[in-house]
């Protein structure tokens, strides 16, 4: 492997946030429209653990729902890294003095939440440059709508009526959602039962999500409860440890 190779394999962005909607559009961001390899989760334990295990990102974003002290903890680790990556802080203003202490603890940036996906790629490539980053080149058009949900809606073609299946099941990503709650968040009734609409609406989903991201988007059927929507990582293989 080259070291052009192993500076591909190794990751890019390590995504912590709380809030599941912030959280899979940021690594919607990163993985699917600027084709980064991320990895998103909810604690600043689970983030601190990979950094144990030499996992170390290039941009490291970390969301102000966590408990304060942990996270604070979590950005004066990585600011104390060699290289250190590029920290944002989300600033979910629960408290006004949040901003400055990760200001103080390492952070390179604060950036109020919930923020636009455009807005946050042209905030990165001003902190690391557009040279290094290699984004935001021609192939990504910046005036194409970058919210997570509008942007696979737009790659898998979707109907409307398709469109607001997944829409909701994103929301509850990783959750079984019943037809009776989509009905209620779709049509505003409850389910009928013996009703197949959401059925057939999710076959053809099925078939549009894989044409378009292959296996890192499925809808799954469980049997006599729902749908279940999961987002799996780009490619499978772990980055590579910094030497």
């Amino acid at each position: 492997m080259t070291q052009s190779d192993e500076r591909e394999d190794r990751l890019f962005a390590l995504i912590v946030e709380e809030d599941m909607a912030m959280r899979i559009a940021l690594d919607h961001l990163f993985s699917v429209i600027l084709s980064r390899r991320a990895h998103a989760v909810a604690t600043a334990d689970e983030a601190s653990a990979l950094l144990d295990q030499g996992r170390w990102p290039r941009v490291l974003i970390v969301g102000g729902g966590d408990v304060p002290g942990r996270t604070l903890t979590l950005i004066r680790t990585a600011a104390d890294l060699h290289p250190a990556p590029v920290i944002f802080f989300l600033d979910w203003r629960d408290r006004p003095e949040a901003g400055v202490e990760a200001f103080l603890a390492g952070a390179d940036d604060v950036v109020c939440a919930p923020v636009s996906l455009k807005e946050f790629a042209l905030r990165l490539r001003a902190r690391i440059g557009a040279e290094e980053s290699g984004m935001l080149g021609d192939r990504v058009d910046l005036r194409a709508d970058w919210d997570a949900e509008a942007d696979i809606v737009c790659r898998s073609g979707l109907t409307e009526a398709e469109a607001q299946v997944v829409n909701v099941l994103l929301a509850n990503s990783g959750e079984i959602v019943t037809r009776d709650a989509l009905s209620h968040a779709i049509d505003h009734r409850p389910w009928t039962y013996g009703d197949r609409k959401f059925d057939v609406h999710v076959a053809k989903i099925r078939k549009k999500l894989t044409a378009a991201f292959g296996q890192r988007i499925s809808v799954r059927t469980v049997r006599s409860s729902g749908y279940v929507l999961t987002l799996e990582p780009v490619a499978s293989t772990p980055p590579a440890p910094v030497e």
